[in-house]
């Protein structure tokens, strides 16, 4: 960033013009060890010279004395009678008032020159001090950080420590001393805070310039918490509308996808009420194990909805702890038993896997979203597979099946709430909510893994989900011989 220095005032000082009148004695001195050599004429021109020197270093006052110096001197040193003011040859009046009207049009543009160029290089600073300012700010993304980089510009503008605050009522603004100098960050709509510049901490009176600049860094500083204030409304009200989206697809999903199994509930309860004493015992049971398979199936599907509410609004808990990958696949496989049956299900979990840490509940919840889509979408007798290795320092668990695969350019959006694959010829009508592999890739990824999916040849679809190895030696896995996945 460019540090700014403060201008300082260009006031005339008493010193500015005993400098003037040494130059121009200096050059009376020198030039009169060689009068004799010299011309009127060069003379004339050495003191114009001297004229010249001063004006560029000094305010016009200086400049000013300078001229009538050189003329006094010329006159008491270099015009006969010598050491005298008496003019003898009139024709040197003339030659008085030329170098009078030469001198003062050298210093009044050598001073102009002088000042455009201070104004330049002013506007330069300014320019400079504008565009590093605005460097950080487009990097900003909170109020804080902006008042942070405002201060530290403001106060290298003027040379001392500058603080900010940021507060929209007058409190914040009244709060401050009488001897400090204020400037609101504000915008044409919104109040932010101010800037607040202790005048007798800073090195330098502040000009005029110098106030303008620091007007011009607040102007900046306010346009862009402008920004950040309109970009925090944006995103309130896109999570507002997400929310209130999510809510509604939510309560459509509940409605209609509970409707299915509570008719199929209250058919077979019906049944079983009202032909309790002509049904077999065969008959009874199978409505029995209806009734709690369709139980099941919205226990499913509530887990999913609650579990889908605490992604989208950060609240779910991961808690985590060394466990095997078998364990959650096991008790996720005896849950599925029903829906399982008809499918030969071929396991490949390598018993000296290493453990993994992670949140056992919620990674039976990814075994459980991903068989209950395998099982959905494939028909009876047709095999899944579930297989798991160590890649590059991660566990690899794959989830694969023979059905209908996914459509081509559909592997991303699976992901995606509430898509369902559309129904064809080969793959049946999509049933369920749509949350199931949303949730799997949240909970993956809070565990910082990744999953995908991938059509497999000959048919189907293979869902890979990776659980990165935590750092440290985790405890040796023991080999459960009463395993339903142990080995092979």
């Amino acid at each position: 960033s460019v540090t700014q220095t403060p201008e300082v005032p260009a006031t005339v000082r008493p010193l500015d013009y005993l400098l003037a009148a040494l130059v121009i004695s200096a050059v009376a001195m020198g030039c009169l060890g060689f009068r004799d050599h010299l011309a009127a004429i060069d003379v004339a021109m050495l003191f114009l010279l001297g004229v010249v020197v001063v004006a560029s270093r000094l305010p016009r006052g200086p400049a000013l004395l300078a001229s009538l110096l050189s003329i006094a001197w010329f006159d008491f040193l270099f015009v006969p009678p010598y050491y005298t003011f008496s003019v003898h040859d009139t024709a040197y009046l003339l030659t008085f008032a030329m170098m009078l009207v030469v001198a003062l049009t050298m210093s009044g543009l050598t001073a102009r020159v002088r000042e455009q160029a201070a104004v330049a290089t002013m506007r330069e600073r300014r320019m400079a001090a504008l565009y590093a300012m605005n460097r950080e700010l487009a990097a900003a993304t909170d109020r804080e950080t902006v008042a942070a980089i405002v201060a530290s510009h403001v106060g290298r503008a003027v040379g001392g420590v500058a603080s900010v605050v940021l507060g929209e009522g007058a409190s914040a603004i009244d709060a401050w001393d009488d001897d400090a100098l204020t400037i609101p960050l504000q915008s044409p709509l919104q109040r932010f805070g101010l800037i607040s510049v202790r005048e007798a901490e800073i090195r330098h009176p502040l000009t005029e310039n110098a106030r303008h600049l620091l007007e011009l860094l607040a102007d900046q500083a306010g346009r862009t918490l402008e920004r950040i204030a309109l970009a925090e409304r944006n995103e309130a009200s896109r999570v507002e509308i997400e929310a209130e989206r999510l809510r509604t697809a939510l309560l459509s999903s509940l409605s209609h996808d509970l409707r299915t199994p509570l008719g199929t509930i209250e058919g077979a309860g019906t049944t079983l009420v009202e032909d309790a004493d002509t049904l077999s015992t065969g008959a009874r049971r199978d409505l029995a194990e209806t009734i709690v398979e369709e139980v099941r199936r919205m226990a499913r599907l509530v887990s999913n909805l609650l579990d889908m509410m605490r992604l989208e609004t950060g609240t779910l808990a991961v808690h985590r702890s060394w466990q095997p990958i078998d364990e959650a696949l096991g008790v996720a496989l005896i849950r599925l038993d029903d829906r399982l049956r008809e499918h030969p299900v071929d396991i490949h979990v390598p018993i000296d896997l290493p453990l993994v840490c992670v949140d056992d509940v919620l990674l039976e919840q990814v075994f459980l979203n991903l068989l209950d889509n395998a099982t959905k979408y494939t028909g009876p007798g047709t095999p899944i597979s579930i297989k798991a290795w160590l890649e590059d320092f991660q566990v690899v668990v794959e989830v694969a099946d023979r059905g209908p695969g996914i459509p081509p350019g559909e592997e991303a959006a699976v992901f995606r709430k509430f898509h369902r694959a559309p129904a064809g010829e080969d793959r049946p009508a999509p049933a369920g909510s749509g949350l199931g592999l949303t949730i799997c890739d949240g909970i993956v990824k809070a565990h910082g893994g990744r999953i995908w999916a991938a059509r497999r040849e000959g048919g189907g679809v293979a869902f890979r989900f990776t659980l990165p190895l935590e750092s440290g030696p985790p405890p040796v896995p023991v080999p459960d011989a009463d395993s339903p996945v142990g080995g092979h």
